[in-house]
C-alpha cells in the first residue's frame, strides 16, 4: 500500500524548513553587517548626545555604548563632559540590533550635519560611531517621536533615517538603564 501524498511531503517540508533556517542564520551573522566585528561586537564606541542650546551654550546627556555592551550616561555642557552618573550593561542581542539599525538606515552615508530650519535654542542630537558622526537640529523641546510621526511618509530621507537610529538608541538605553 502506497503512503498518502501528505506523508511523502513531510521529509521535503523538514528539509526546506532546515534550509530556510540555515539561510536566515547565515544572513544574520556579523559578516553581513559593517558595524559589527566578526565576533559580533560593535566596531567602535557609539555615542548619542542629546542637548539643548541655552544661555551657557549646549548642555544635556551623552550616552556612550562601548563595544563590550557597557552603557554610560554623563552630563555635558559644551565640550565639558562629567564623570558617568549612570552605568548599565546591554545584552549582545541589543548591540546586534543597534548595528542592524545602523546598517539598515545607512548611517555611514548620513551627512555630518543634516540640514534643518534655523531655530532659537535648538534641540541638538548627535550620533557618533568611531570617527563618523552625524548631527540633527530640532526645534526647541521637540522630541524624536513627535518628529518621526510627521515623517512617516518619508522613511528614506536623511532626517528620518537619523531619527529612526536615534529613537532606537534612546529606547534601548531607557529600557536597560532607565531615564537619565
Amino acid at each position: 500500500m502506497e503512503k498518502p501524498f501528505y506523508q511523502k511531503l513531510i521529509p521535503v517540508t523538514i528539509l526546506v524548513s532546515l534550509l530556510a533556517f540555515m539561510t536566515a542564520m547565515a544572513m544574520s551573522t556579523p559578516r553581513n553587517n559593517p558595524f559589527l566585528t566578526e565576533d559580533g561586537h560593535p566596531i567602535a564606541e557609539l555615542e548619542f548626545r542629546d542637548g539643548q542650546m541655552g544661555f551657557v551654550g549646549i548642555s544635556g546627556i551623552t550616552w556612550s555604548i562601548l563595544p563590550n555592551g557597557t552603557c554610560q550616561a554623563s552630563r555635558f555642557i559644551n565640550d565639558t563632559v562629567s564623570s558617568p552618573h549612570q552605568i548599565c550593561q546591554l545584552e549582545r542581542q541589543d548591540l546586534v540590533m543597534l548595528a542592524n539599525i545602523l546598517s539598515d538606515r545607512n548611517f555611514a552615508d548620513l551627512p555630518s550635519e543634516i540640514p534643518s530650519e534655523p531655530t532659537l535654542n535648538p534641540h541638538r542630537l548627535t550620533i557618533r560611531l568611531g570617527e563618523k558622526s552625524s548631527t540633527l537640529v530640532l526645534q526647541t523641546a521637540q522630541s524624536i517621536d513627535n518628529v518621526l510621526t510627521t515623517l512617516h511618509n518619508q522613511p528614506e530621507t536623511p532626517r528620518a533615517r537619523f531619527l529612526t537610529i536615534a529613537q532606537a538608541i534612546d529606547r534601548l538605553v531607557r529600557q536597560h538603564c532607565g531615564d537619565n
